[in-house]
């Protein structure tokens, strides 16, 4: 039996170019405040904060002023866990992680009609850390990915009535990823940039009511990166550090937005996003150089260019629905309410695993938003229940887990507007 601890586990989740993930499969919405408070209902056409450029570049045109925002999503994540690691061995437990997720973002009016903008925010991501020498750890350990996309922006507004856009995504993706077994360590490291885009449109057809659709294009990653191996007794070789790459993609999606302002103090607003997770069938990571390893009943060498690992996926296309309300109380404070469902891209629970125990979701979100002058302070949470899988996938060369998870997570999400 080739003998890679749980490299597939790796790749699975060197993946993910990304934070911490909490919509379907890897997918982050958390890069605005009044967004979460109505749990990202009317993304890109509400018109009351900057993000538009990560949503819909066309909805800049909706907001009628210059300005700068900044802000902060913090992602808590609890899991309780209880099974079978494959080898025999039963334990439960349970593991939380934090992260925290920055944005920024400005736009600038050069016409009338002309607007263009900046973006700087995390739009996939990944997070999950276990105990050292928790029971399933040659499944996984921990798993931490960065992306960040910085997206220059323009909107144009043709008619009265209705603004295109568009954006150019610059992705950065970082991972890192450790996994153990029996004293043997592996520790993977990789990153790469590559280039996207976002083409948005916007219809205003009467004063109180904003529809939009926009797309997100699909971006190709090559990472590149490597292994350190540890741990193995000296006499094998095998201890070093070895070159790998990984071919993998970001998923395109469709957003559909509308926002009605049914009275000068209520707005209602909603989304439905689909999103193309089938292209996510299998993952290879390549040696780039000559790789040892134990296959059979003694140490082999693979050659450059072998697949050393092979994890299939087969996950399915997913949609998020979103529903959310502002109240005016007055001309400084407004609150806002939302809900959302999230469908899981798992099919079933031989394509979950210990890296990505994923399942749909059930959003409750409230927020608000203080004005004073130029300045405008934002504040969202949400709560998210997230149902409950069992964990059966992962590298073939092991025995499967039957591990069981129970989930939920906590985001709150802080910012502030200036306008000019």
């Amino acid at each position: 039996m080739k003998h890679i601890l749980g490299t597939s586990a790796l790749a699975v989740v060197i993946l993910i170019s990304a934070g911490t993930a909490k919509a379907a499969g890897y997918q982050l919405n958390e890069y605005s405040a009044t967004g979460m408070g109505r749990a990202f209902a009317g993304s890109g056409v509400v018109g009351d904060d900057f993000s538009a450029i990560g949503f819909n570049p066309a909805g800049m045109s909706l907001n009628k002023t210059n300005g700068l925002q900044t802000g902060a999503s913090m992602v808590s994540i609890h899991a309780d866990y209880k099974g079978d690691n494959g080898y025999g061995i039963y334990d439960d437990g349970h593991t939380r992680i934090t992260r925290v997720l920055p944005n920024g973002f400005a736009q600038y009016k050069l016409t009338d009609r002309a607007t263009v903008g900046l973006g700087i925010y995390v739009p996939f991501g990944l997070a999950t850390d276990y105990d050292n020498n928790w029971f399933a750890e040659s499944h996984g350990g921990l798993s931490q990915i960065t992306n960040i996309n910085v997206s220059p922006a323009i909107s144009y507004q043709i008619h009265d009535m209705v603004s295109v856009g568009a954006a150019l995504n610059f992705q950065h993706a970082k991972a890192r990823i450790t996994s153990a077994n029996r004293g043997v360590n592996q520790n993977l490291k990789g990153d790469d940039w590559a280039l996207g885009y976002t083409l948005g449109l916007t219809v205003q057809p009467i004063e109180t009511v904003r529809l939009g659709v926009s797309y997100r294009s699909k971006v190709s990653h090559h990472l590149q990166g490597k292994i350190k191996m540890s741990g193995y007794p000296s006499a094998l070789g095998f201890n070093g550090n070895y070159d790998i790459s990984a071919k993998i993609e970001t998923p395109e999606t469709v957003l559909f937005s509308g926002a009605y302002d049914m009275t000068d103090r209520l707005t209602l607003s909603a989304s439905a996003r689909w999103t193309r997770w089938s292209r996510f069938k299998n993952l290879d990571i390549i040696a780039e150089e000559p790789f040892k390893t134990v296959a059979g009943m003694g140490p082999v060498t693979l050659p450059a260019g072998t697949a050393i690992s092979s994890t299939y996926e087969n996950w399915k296309n997913t949609w998020f629905y979103a529903l959310g309300a502002d109240y005016k109380l007055n001309k400084s404070w407004t609150v806002r309410l939302g809900a959302a469902y999230d469908e899981t891209v798992i099919k079933s629970p031989e394509y979950r695993t210990v890296r990505i125990p994923d399942g749909r979701r059930v959003w409750t979100s409230l927020g608000f938003s203080y004005a004073y002058n130029n300045i405008q302070i934002d504040a969202g949470y949400t709560h998210i229940f997230i149902h409950g899988g069992r964990a059966e996938g992962g590298d073939k060369s092991q025995p499967a887990p039957n591990i069981k998870y129970s989930s939920d997570a906590n985001m709150f999400s802080l910012g502030l507007q200036y306008k000019f």
